[in-house]
């Protein structure tokens, strides 16, 4: 049925409702009297008044929408293409299905220059005039530019030597989302997050101008990875700037038609989030809203879709058991009960028949849903006073807990809330002392927290934060002995600095501790332990030097009232190991790193989750510094200790173990892409199942995925993840440096993609942060932010002025971080880039083997890198005219390409040795393996990125 057919189905019904009860001698004048001259949209109606006689009365009240369709526009269709027919590029194998618009083909690659599955769409709609072509490859192109890794790719689209017009997809093996999670019996939660995927692909098609126009379950499916695919865009249609409403072609399924699209309105985003509604509603009850299937015949479909939805929860009621069980193993009345609430709030304002009372974005829906997920209030509806506190409490539990340090109870009610803090893990282990400064920091706590309470404050919406301002607050104005104004300064410098407010973390800790001097060994570790806190405040501030002074006081006191100690010197050592580390000192953090693991093997009764989190940063620390093969030996040692000692499956330390783990063996290739890829995805969803899908730690294993993307060459998709990772290192405060790192990550990634004034961009947004936060230009991060600023210059054609900024990072890193150190080898790489961009033979080859001669220390023969400098060789050997020894290296780089069994790397390598062989040999071979790296080259690159640009202008001069 083609898309003019479909828009023209309720107009077509509201006349057959006036005239069938008209006498047969009536109802031919008031027919043409209403159809105006459109022969279609009689033609529809005489349909319909067909449908109502014997003649098709079967098909008319027992038939399904799909068949009544069919026979709505029995006379316009086409018959269906044979297999073997070729279209463009394409060869016909097979039917796939049909949908609203035209068929839907299993096709493949027929003009033989690579071997590809795909899915060809043809769409049955009249291309005749050159104002409908013009418009149809507008939106080819718009399409075209959808990339997103929920998305199904558009691969080719056009129109055929008959005048049809046709897209060509990506082939998803995949299941429809509601038949996925019924057969995994996936639980409210798990649906959520699924849908979540579902959204992510709506808001992108959004912010481009898209709308669907036809979401339902199979048009989303979910493959074995459990990752959503969106498909069918072929029947969107852009919103054009200043006419958000235009929308001359329509089409649409009536189980999940919106009401503007049944009765002729304006189809804007909010059609879109129509749909999700009636997706969404289905996923959770397992029935429609308006309880519809296909078998309902089509006239019932549009009688019940003028009716109101049924609200979730009255749904879930009617469902079967079998329906409840999949639903994580519900009945229909815990159904019932998971569903109330918000959840029920939320599908509500998706189905409301005004538009305008929808969502106003998918974007909102999506914050929503995650506020369900975390206990948070919802946009969509206000609540009251009680659901608020009920929320709140839920939500402060996990804060409580997260902070470790602190157990808080509100009794709602009573306006009293009692706060009772362990400064210390040590101090758990003693009995409390009964001073009278003890009972007056209690009384002081339970004054100030009691009156943030929600009865107090008129508000049952009461952070954590604003609690602790309370206290602050309150600390000022209170007449208290000093010794007990310290002790709460120093509580609450803990406890700011958990919140991530290093800032005045630092300010209550250095007021908290002036003139403290312990009497015993008890008050000597718990100063240690509030100088700990302060150090660590102060490495994130980074004022390292400062850490490293506060880190030593408190070794110092560990050492005279606690010699025999084994945790305590854990303590310590731990302690001095990340103040050097905030100053970049590799070697005095490692020396610190190995003291402190040998106190912790040699101490007893060490909390296993503690135990892990030493792995974790000792790691972490290993792998910035280049350390990666010992970096990778912690984390696996860390993972069989937390196996061991029955640190719990889903702990958050073992998320962070597996993070270091795949960080750390990627480089050294101890772990191929694939495992390091499965590694961190296990890891976000580990965190995202304990923690939720928040905080400045989900952001860096988001950051660290994006990288390994990047590496497989799935740019698309990185991009997407480094730009998840800077919103949640934003949203969760993360402090500069990190801030800094995100940004250069992007930039190196928009580099790849060939987006170099985008690169550059993200570059100086980096360089920014830092300048603004103040770091010392020394700072290894600094410098690092320098030299990818400097590689995104030579690919932008700037290798002069790049060459200038690395020549001084190089003497840098010589100095700072030692003549053997990672940071050197990688400076030195990079000038060998722009001595290899400006065809510099005199500089290139001693920068080539030094670069080669330095990185054997660090990573084996087999690395990625050493291709790079047999590609950069092939470079050099050109530019000094020696061609037989340049094809020898370029075949070579490409068989180890192959061998690597990388996505795009071959396909440079082949475009590289074709440009040589075009120069001194016959161009026949130069053509083929052109031929062969076009196609991936123009899927994976921008048209103005380096390899790309170059096969692209010499695809011109060959004329492939």
């Amino acid at each position: 049925m083609t898309s003019r057919q479909t828009e023209l189905g309720p107009r077509a019904w509201a006349i057959f409702d006036e005239i069938i009860e008209l006498p047969t001698e009536l109802r031919a004048a008031r027919l043409a009297e209403l159809c105006a001259g459109d022969d279609t949209l009689r033609g529809q109606v005489e349909a319909l008044l067909r449908a109502d006689t014997a003649e098709d009365a079967e098909l008319f009240h027992g038939g399904d929408a799909a068949r009544w369709s069919e026979a709505l526009a029995r006379d316009a269709s086409a018959d269906e293409v044979v297999p073997e027919r070729s279209i463009g590029a394409w060869k016909i194998v097979d039917v796939i299905g049909r949908g609203g618009m035209g068929a839907v083909y299993a096709a493949e690659r027929g003009d033989g220059a690579y071997a590809q599955q795909a899915a060809l769409k043809l769409i049955r709609a009249s291309a005749d005039s050159p104002a409908a072509r013009e418009r149809f490859l507008r939106e080819r192109q718009i399409l075209a530019g959808l990339r997103h890794p929920n998305i199904a790719t558009l691969l080719d689209g056009g129109i055929s030597a008959e005048g049809e017009l046709y897209f060509v997809m990506e082939r998803v093996d995949g299941v429809p989302i509601d038949r996925w999670c019924d057969a995994r019996k996936l639980g409210l939660r798990e649906r959520v997050m699924l849908f979540l995927q579902v959204l992510d692909a709506v808001r992108y098609a959004h912010r481009n101008l898209v709308v669907h126009r036809d979401l339902k379950p199979s048009n989303l499916l979910v493959d074995g990875e459990g990752r959503v695919k969106l498909l069918d865009f072929g029947i969107a249609k852009q919103l054009e700037a200043g006419d958000v409403t235009a929308t001359h072609d329509r089409a649409l399924t009536f189980e999940y038609a919106s009401p503007e699209q049944l009765h002729d309105a304006p189809i804007t985003t909010a059609t879109d989030l129509w749909q999700l509604g009636v997706v969404l509603h289905r996923l959770l009850s397992g029935s429609h809203p308006f309880g519809l299937s296909r078998d309902t015949p089509v006239a019932r479909q549009l009688q019940q879709l003028e009716n109101e939805p049924e609200p979730l929860t009255r749904a879930a009621a009617k469902a079967s058991t079998e329906q409840a069980a999949r639903r994580g193993g519900h009945t229909p009345a815990s159904l019932t009960r998971a569903l109330r609430g918000n959840l029920a709030r939320i599908v509500q304002t998706c189905l409301q028949r005004d538009p305008e009372a929808r969502y106003a974005s998918a974007d909102a829906l999506a914050n929503d849903l995650k506020a369900w997920l975390d206990d948070r209030p919802i946009a969509a509806v206000k609540l009251g006073r009680t659901d608020r506190t009920k929320l709140w409490l839920r939500r402060n539990r996990l804060l409580a807990a997260s902070i470790g340090a602190v157990s808080l109870a509100l009794l709602a009610g009573t306006g009293v809330a009692l706060w009772q803090a362990h400064e210390a893990r040590e101090q758990a282990r003693i009995a409390e002392r009964e001073s009278e400064s003890a009972r007056a920091s209690l009384a002081f706590l339970t004054d100030t927290l009691g009156a943030a309470s929600p009865a107090q404050t008129m508000s049952s919406e009461v952070s954590v934060r604003q609690l602790l301002d309370q206290a602050r607050g309150q600390l000022e104005k209170r007449n208290l002995q000093p010794q007990v104004r310290s002790s709460i300064q120093r509580l609450l410098g803990h406890l700011y600095g958990a919140l991530g407010e290093a800032t005045t973390s630092a300010t209550l800790f250095e007021a908290g501790l002036k003139d403290i001097t312990p009497a015993n060994r008890d008050e000597a570790l718990a100063l240690a332990h509030d100088l700990d806190g302060y150090a660590s405040t102060l490495a994130t501030l980074e004022r390292g030097k400062q850490s490293l002074a506060i880190a030593q006081r408190a070794l110092v006191l560990r050492d005279r009232f606690s010699p025999d100690d084994t945790y305590q010197r854990f303590l310590g050592h731990r302690q001095l190991a990340l103040a050097h580390t905030s100053l970049t000192d590799c070697k005095q953090a490692d020396a610190q790193w190995q003291q402190a693991m040998s106190a912790l093997s040699a101490s007893a009764n060490v909390p296993a989750a503690e135990a892990a989190q030493a792995s974790v940063m000792y790691s972490r620390m290993l792998f910035n510094c280049g350390e990666y093969a010992r970096g990778f030996e912690v984390a696996e040692a860390g993972l069989t200790a937390a196996d061991k000692t029955g640190l719990p499956a889903l702990a958050p330390a073992r998320a962070d173990l597996l993070w270091v783990k795949a960080i750390n063996g990627a480089p050294i290739r101890k772990l191929q892409a694939g495992e390091v890829e499965a590694l961190l995805r296990e890891a976000i969803a580990m965190h995202e199942k304990t923690i939720g899908p928040r905080g400045a730690q989900l952001g860096e294993y988001y950051s660290s995925l994006g990288s390994n993307l990047q590496q497989m060459g799935r740019l698309g998709e990185a991009l997407r993840e480094h730009e998840r990772s800077a919103e949640l290192s934003r949203a969760a405060g993360m402090r500069p440096l990190d801030q800094a790192i995100t940004q250069y990550n992007i930039g190196y990634l928009y580099r790849d993609y060939g987006d170099y004034p985008n690169s550059l961009a993200a570059h100086a947004r980096s360089l920014a942060i830092l300048e603004q936060a103040g770091i010392d230009e020394d700072h290894l991060e600094y410098r690092r932010a320098r030299k990818w600023q400097a590689l995104a210059m030579i690919q932008a054609g700037q290798a002069a002025e790049a060459r200038a900024r690395l020549l001084p990072l190089k003497e840098r890193a010589r100095k700072l971080d030692g003549e053997d150190s990672v940071e050197h080898a990688d400076v030195t790489w990079q000038l060998l880039r722009a001595a290899v961009a400006m065809q510099d033979v005199a500089n290139g080859e001693p920068l080539l083997a030094e670069v080669r001669a330095r990185s054997e220390k660090f990573v084996p023969p087999t690395h990625q890198v050493f291709i790079e400098f047999l590609r950069h060789e092939a470079t050099l050997a050109t530019a000094r005219g020696d061609l037989s020894t340049a094809e020898r290296l370029r075949r070579d780089v490409l068989a180890r390409e192959i061998a690597n069994n990388n996505l795009t790397a071959p396909s440079v390598a082949r475009a590289e040795l074709a440009a040589l062989l075009s120069r001194h040999k016959d161009r026949t071979e130069a053509k083929a393996l052109l031929r062969e790296a076009l196609p991936v080259l123009r899927k994976q690159f921008l048209p103005q990125q380096t390899n790309r640009a170059m096969a692209e202008a010499l695809a011109r001069e060959l004329g492939v």
